[in-house]
Parts: C-alpha cells; sequence; structure tokens
C-alpha cells in the first residue's frame, strides 16, 4: 500500500485525498488553515459556483482559454456531471442557473466544503491541519515533507495541491510554486485572472459602491477597434474603477494590460434601441415639462449615475427639459448606450479570484496529472497553468486534476481504469445499489438496461419491430446514445434527447427485451460499453457484465436475494405506486423470468467464476452499500 501526501485542502487536495484514499492508499493531507476549503467559502459570494452544467468536453475546453487542451484526457475522467453526481450523492443538492452555473440549493458555500470533509473522513485519508509545509525534498524514491515546528513526514508518492497566490489570507500565498522549482519544475510567470480592473476615471470614484444590473458590457481595443470581450450582468463601480461578475469575466479574456489600450463600454440601456430609449427620455420628460434636466432622470438612472450621465450629456443641468432640443437628446440617448471608461491596469494578484500562470503543463502528464521529470510527484488544481472563465469552471477543473491525480497514484495501475461488475437476478436491487455505490466513489454509472430501452425506444417510434433482427440492425447506424447530469441526476439521451422517463413505459421493457437478443445490437452495445470502461472509473450492473461486458473487471459481484424477498420488494413496490397486484402473481412471474434469464440463448444470466456473491436477503440498503464498498477497496 502505497504512502501518499496531499499539500494543501481546498478542493483540489481534498478530492484527490479522498480518491486516493478509496483506491486504497494510505493517505495523509496537511493543511495549513485550522479547516479545509476555507477559499472555497468565499466563492461564489458565498454561494460557491461548484461546476458548470456543461455535458460536452469540448465545450467545456472552450471555456479554458489556458490551456484548455491539457484538461481533455482528465475530463474524460471526471467531468462536470460528475462533481454534480459526488456532491448530491454527498447530500447536497444542487440548482442551474444562468449560464448552467450550479449552486447549492441552499446558496451556503460551507454546504460543499463541509460534505468535501465528509467525503475525506468517509475515505479514510487522514488530515493534519493548522500545520505548515516548509520543504519538500525528493529522496529517490519517495518524498520527506519538512513542516513548521521540525514536524517531518515520509512519503511513498506526493500529491502538490497548494492553489494559487490570490487571496492570501486564506492560506493561498503561493508556496507550491517554490515547492515544484525546487524540485526541477518550471513555473510560468504568475499574474491575476478574473480580477478587477482599475480605471483613471474619476467618475468611478464618484459612483464608488454602484451596481448595475442587466448591462450589456463590451471591451475594445485601441489598435484593433474591435471588441476582445462582451458580455451581459451585474457590474460595480469602485473606488479604482470596476468590478462584478462581467467585468471578473472580462479580465480573463486580457492577457496584457497598459493604460489607454482597452476601453470598456456599458450599455445601461441594452433591451431599448436608440429610437426606443429616445421615446421613453420623452415620455419621462412629458410628466414635468417645467423640470430642471438634472432632476428629471430619476425614473431612468440610479441617483448616483445622474450627475455623471448630465455632466457627460452636455446638457444644461438647470434647462427645461421642455426646451431640450432633439440633438441634446441624441447627445443623451448616446451617452446611456455608450458609456466608456478607459481602462489602465488589473488589480494586485491577491485580489484576484484565480492565478493566471504556475506549473507548466509541458512537464505533467495530462492522463495522470504525473510530473514528467520527477517521479511519484503529481500536481492538482489552481497551482497548474490552465485557467478558466468565470461559470464554476476554474472549480471543476479544481476537481477534475484532484480526481485525476488521486485515481493515478495507485502502483502499477499504469492508464489502467477501475471497473467493477455487478449481476445478479431482477428484483436484486442492481441499479439501486449500484448508483449509490458509484456517487460515493465518484465512478461513472453505465446503466446497461437503459441502453437496451434507448434503441428499443428509437424502433418503437421510427415503426420498426423491434423482432425483426435486420431492421433493427440497419438503424443502430441512426443511434446515439449517452449519459448525461442534468441537476445532478444521471439522464439517458437517445440522439440528443433525454428519454429517462420515456424508457420507463412498460411497452419499450418489451422492446428492450427483444432487442437485446439481436447480435447486432448487443455488438454495438457492447463496444460502447467497454469504450466508456477503457476510458473512465465505471460501475455496470445487469446480467451478463461480468461474464461478458467486462471480463477483466477488477471487482465482480452477483447481487441476488431469495425469489421470496425479491417478490415481496416488487410487490411493495407496485402497490406504493397504487397498482393492485397480488404477491403470489408477482412470485410467480419474477420466478417464470429467472427461468428464462438463465436459459436464454445468447448470454444467459449466471454468476462469474471470479464474483463475489452478496445475498441481500438479510441486509439493509447500507449494508449493502458498505459491503461493496469494502471489496473495492481490498481489489485495491
Amino acid at each position: 500500500m502505497s504512502k501518499v501526501g496531499v499539500i494543501g485542502g481546498g478542493p483540489a487536495g481534498c478530492l484527490a485525498a479522498a480518491t486516493a484514499a478509496f483506491a486504497g492508499a494510505d493517505v495523509t493531507l496537511i493543511e495549513r488553515n485550522g479547516r479545509i476549503g476555507r477559499k472555497l467559502l468565499i466563492t461564489g459570494k458565498g454561494r460557491c459556483n461548484v461546476t458548470n452544467a456543461c455535458p460536452d468536453i469540448n465545450d467545456f475546453i472552450d471555456n479554458v482559454p489556458v490551456n484548455g487542451r491539457f484538461l481533455f484526457s482528465g475530463l474524460s475522467k471526471f467531468m462536470t456531471y460528475d462533481t454534480m453526481a459526488l456532491f448530491e450523492g454527498l447530500g447536497v443538492p444542487l440548482k442551474t442557473e444562468r449560464g448552467d452555473r450550479i449552486f447549492p440549493v441552499s446558496d451556503k458555500s460551507s454546504d460543499i466544503a463541509d460534505a468535501l470533509l465528509a467525503h475525506l473522513k468517509k475515505s479514510g485519508a487522514k488530515l493534519v491541519t493548522d500545520t505548515r509545509v516548509t520543504d519538500v525534498t525528493f529522496e529517490n524514491p519517495g518524498f520527506r515533507v519538512a513542516c513548521e515546528g521540525g514536524r517531518t513526514y515520509s512519503f511513498d508518492k506526493l500529491i502538490l495541491a497548494t492553489g494559487g497566490a490570490s487571496y492570501r489570507a486564506t492560506g493561498s500565498t503561493g508556496d507550491g510554486y517554490g515547492f515544484a522549482e525546487s524540485l526541477g519544475h518550471t513555473v510560468v510567470p504568475l499574474f491575476p485572472s478574473l480580477v478587477p480592473i482599475e480605471s483613471s476615471d474619476p467618475c468611478c470614484r464618484e459612483m464608488m459602491g454602484l451596481s448595475l444590473k442587466n448591462v450589456a458590457v463590451s471591451i475594445c481595443d485601441k489598435d484593433s477597434k474591435k471588441p476582445v470581450y462582451t458580455d451581459f450582468g451585474e457590474m460595480l463601480f469602485t473606488h479604482f474603477g470596476v468590478s462584478g461578475p462581467v467585468i471578473l469575466s472580462a479580465s480573463s479574456h486580457i492577457r496584457t494590460m497598459s493604460p489607454g489600450q482597452y476601453t470598456l463600454s456599458i450599455d445601461l440601456k441594452p433591451a431599448l434601441t436608440e429610437e426606443q430609449l429616445d421615446a421613453r427620455i420623452l415620455r419621462d420628460f412629458s410628466k414635468q415639462p417645467n423640470r430642471d434636466f438634472c432632476n428629471s432622470l430619476g425614473e431612468l438612472l440610479p441617483s448616483k449615475m445622474i450627475p455623471v450621465i448630465v455632466g457627460r450629456s452636455g446638457i444644461d443641468p438647470h434647462k427645461k427639459v421642455n426646451q431640450i432640443t432633439r440633438e441634446e437628446r441624441s447627445a443623451l440617448v448616446s451617452s446611456l448606450k455608450d458609456f466608456t471608461v478607459p481602462l489602465t491596469n488589473f488589480r494586485p494578484l491577491n485580489e484576484a479570484i484565480i492565478t493566471s500562470g504556475g506549473v507548466d503543463t509541458k512537464e505533467i502528464d495530462p492522463k495522470t496529472m504525473e510530473s514528467k521529470l520527477v517521479p511519484g510527484l503529481y500536481f492538482a488544481g489552481e497551482l497548474i497553468d490552465v485557467d478558466a472563465y468565470t461559470g464554476g469552471f476554474n472549480l471543476q477543473i479544481a476537481f477534475t486534476t484532484g480526481y485525476t491525480a488521486g485515481i493515478s497514484i495507485n502502483d502499477n495501475r499504469g492508464d489502467r481504469m477501475f471497473n467493477i461488475a455487478i449481476d445478479g437476478p431482477g428484483g436484486a436491487g442492481k441499479s439501486t445499489i449500484s448508483k449509490a455505490v458509484s456517487k460515493e466513489l465518484g465512478f461513472i454509472y453505465v446503466d446497461t438496461g437503459a441502453l437496451y430501452r434507448a434503441i428499443g425506444l428509437y424502433c418503437l417510434r421510427n415503426g420498426i419491430k423491434t423482432d425483426d433482427a435486420d431492421k433493427v440492425s440497419a438503424a443502430l447506424s441512426e443511434v446515439s446514445v449517452d449519459f448525461t447530469y442534468i441537476d445532478g441526476e444521471q439522464r439517458v439521451m437517445l440522439n440528443g434527447e433525454d428519454v429517462s422517463t420515456d424508457i420507463r413505459l412498460p411497452e419499450v421493457s418489451m422492446a428492450a427485451s427483444n432487442v437485446s437478443a439481436i447480435p447486432a445490437v448487443r455488438k454495438f452495445l457492447l463496444e460502447l460499453q467497454r469504450k466508456i470502461a477503457r476510458e473512465k472509473d465505471v460501475l455496470m450492473d445487469g446480467r451478463d457484465i461480468g461474464t461478458v461486458i467486462l471480463p477483466d473487471a477488477q471487482l465482480k459481484i452477483f447481487l441476488t436475494a431469495s425469489a421470496e424477498v425479491r417478490a415481496k420488494r416488487r410487490f411493495d413496490e407496485l402497490t406504493a405506486k397504487g397498482k393492485e397486484v397480488s404477491y403470489d402473481d408477482v412470485l410467480r412471474e419474477l420466478i417464470e423470468r429467472d427461468y428464462q434469464d438463465s436459459h436464454r440463448e445468447i448470454a444467459p444470466l449466471r454468476q462469474a467464476d471470479d464474483a463475489v456473491l452478496v445475498d441481500t436477503s438479510d441486509m439493509t440498503f447500507d449494508e449493502v452499500k458498505e459491503r461493496i464498498i469494502q471489496l473495492y477497496k481490498e481489489r485495491k
């Protein structure tokens, strides 16, 4: 068993430590603060934008302007929907907001931090807090980690997840960059990303504290005369310049900053055309035609902005509104639709949300996060030279790299993913248990039955008889089946459509049974399932997973229960739904189904020779789940 050290208790370090511990390593996480996730607590204004509901890897990478392609392999192992499944499995319900941003329903970042801590404790990883690491030495093999107070640790392998150099008060003091350099790594120069921007315009100080909502902004380059960034949302004026969500996002699109190079343009009324805005102003003026201009904009603008707009319009503040000319109104409209602010510099790195720069990705294996220079050294999180736009992408990078490092760190594992195959008769509770165990371990759950059902549904919708092997086989080229997570729930996608509900219809069950007997369908799904298993840690359940689909799975389980117990469970389930059934009928149908499954010509139901029998007849749900997790740890 490898002794693994993790330095840093942020989201990347915590998930790396828990994942490595669940995989069987002896893990110690060292955190300089008194609790984990201190910086996490302030993200999203204390609400924690935990990830983004971006189901496609390429779409995700489009939101990572710095070394996005480096993440491709990691995201294939742990994507946004995996993060959502993890936290909902840990008891934190999530919700989706504008821009597919994912937040805890409670709007409390502490719920995410507490869930990470619970996950860490359950994994068996040891947590050492209030301890600052001062030096890391490679001893070839292994590492020596020295801490303040003279305490030292020895590890076989080490994960550096110390975070960036922003928000130093939270413990992100940049220590990890020094450790990386001392071990021979290159650190790309650091600069702030997702950071407020300074301006020399005195109007910012005049409007200090004013928050604008639902405005459109663009950042224009002086040389190209083209916008480098456009957005819609909320911003804030400060004593030094501008801040707020759209400004932070804009900053990540600007790689270098010099005074006068960029200008911020704000459309204060983006929902109105210039003509519509002019008409609105005329209506406001007509309400009190003898009012001074400086006192006429109260319904149009916040009070702090009125003196600034009046000054920019060039209109005499005390001119009566019924005397304002069309040309003067045009100047007013221009001030409202194109309120410009010259930009001069980024705020200091310590005020940035994200540190851009860090350990050079060319020196890290993207499949494992292991150093290409120092064997046994891994990196995770903000320490790596990868950063993204706002919207939950940066936290997802932390989770993805942390998980990838943790799952890759075990001896002799290489790139092989861990596969769990759960077989058993109908009514044994395979799918319910499998989903729960997958969430607990951070695995991808591949619902085999849902794949067959999706093909059956496609045939029914397109008038294809499901017992016509030739026509079903010909239709497979038109079928795309995938899994994704929507609001934390795994969903089945058929040609891009969520069919999770439709595939549970009774007629679809019969269709799925028919198509599952067609060799071409089985070959089609066999290739799909094995491909997923090669690329990700997966748990699959069905009736022939360990014998046919994943014969080399590291853990095979035959989950069963007596026919009487399984029938009683099914009977209770049906009656709870208001269906009138008799227990004897349910039992008879179940026994008949068992016989058909075990005597079918293709892939009959049987226990694999190397599968562990788990009889759930006298076990609670939690006992079954813990038994499977324990078997997993033993196999690691």
